[in-house]
């Protein structure tokens, strides 16, 4: 799930990493399962399929059990691929440390998929790059089945900030209520970087942070489940301001709280304006949570033309 210059297997074990992201999170097992479903409707015989950021082979121990692909997986972050090729040895597949802007595949590609990685990507011409590489290495009719996290629409940064406060208030909760600590602790850490993600002064987490993010979320969720958005508007508004109050510019010496996870999540309508430097066309969304309230898992299914 590494983008440019990031390095998450710094800030958490790859083992750790598969437990909480496939049996723990709310709603990313079921986009998994999805897009394993995705694929085998697609493919035909020998046909090429890649994941982009494919991390610790979280998925692609998925996706490799399907018959008639040839499977690559990239990533940049190279303790991740390690941990890949020592979790997954079909013959089917293979593992590249790689750049999603600049690989070539030897040959065209029938699928490539992703989940939770476009949002890692900076915002921009890198992103502009790395869907266009996917689209110069698709053959035609090609799919991109690309899967991530995705908030309400929104006008502005601070009405993205709200809405984001809201959606890992979701997730956090969650984890919360079912006793799953580490993922908790991991997504009010990702949340603070969020916040501090797009900022010129970006502040470095504190404790003192994460554990305000941990005793507020629950309010917050409470007001959004049951449809009291406004409340939850306002909540998540006295939130930011406090975690404004909150602010650290020290460094701990811990990667786990020093280094960024890059996540820079955004709605519908930007993601549209983003594909627009390609000609992809969206075929179907498929989405798993309240998006238009709250968040989801989207999944979608572009197509080159």
């Amino acid at each position: 799930m590494s983008s440019v210059g990031s390095s998450y297997s710094q800030i958490i074990h790859p083992k750790d990493y598969n437990q909480i992201m496939s049996h723990e999170h709310l709603y990313i097992p079921a986009s998994d399962r999805f897009i394993a479903k995705k694929i085998r409707e697609l493919i035909a015989s020998s046909s090429e399929v890649i994941e982009l950021g494919c991390g610790p082979a979280r998925i692609l121990s998925l996706v490799s059990k399907i018959e008639g692909i040839n499977l690559t997986g990239i990533d940049l972050d190279s303790q991740f691929i390690d941990y890949a090729r020592t979790f997954i040895k079909r013959t089917n597949v293979q593992i590249i440390n790689a750049d999603a802007t600049k690989y070539v595949h030897h040959k065209e590609v029938d699928i490539f998929y992703s989940q939770g990685f476009h949002h890692h990507f900076p915002k921009g011409i890198n992103t502009s790059n790395y869907l266009r590489n996917v689209y110069d290495n698709l053959k035609y009719g090609g799919y991109y089945i690309l899967s991530d996290e995705f908030i309400p629409n929104y006008a502005d940064e601070k009405e993205r900030e709200i809405k984001i406060v809201i959606w890992y208030s979701h997730i956090i909760a969650h984890a919360i209520k079912h006793n799953f600590n580490y993922l908790a602790q991991e997504e009010a850490k990702t949340l603070l970087d969020d916040l501090f993600e797009g900022r010129i002064n970006k502040n470095i987490k504190s404790q003192e942070q994460i554990e305000f993010v941990l005793s507020n979320v629950k309010s917050i969720d409470q007001s959004a489940r049951i449809g009291k958005l406004d409340m939850a508007s306002k909540l998540a508004e006295e939130f930011l301001s406090a975690i404004e109050v909150l602010h650290n510019f020290t460094f701990h010496g811990d990667a786990a709280m020093d280094l960024s996870r890059g996540d820079y999540k955004i709605c519908d309508q930007a993601f549209r304006k983003e594909i627009q430097s390609t000609d992809f066309r969206i075929e179907d969304v498929k989405t798993f949570g309240p998006l238009k309230t709250i968040g989801a898992m989207s999944v979608y299914i572009l197509r080159k033309r």
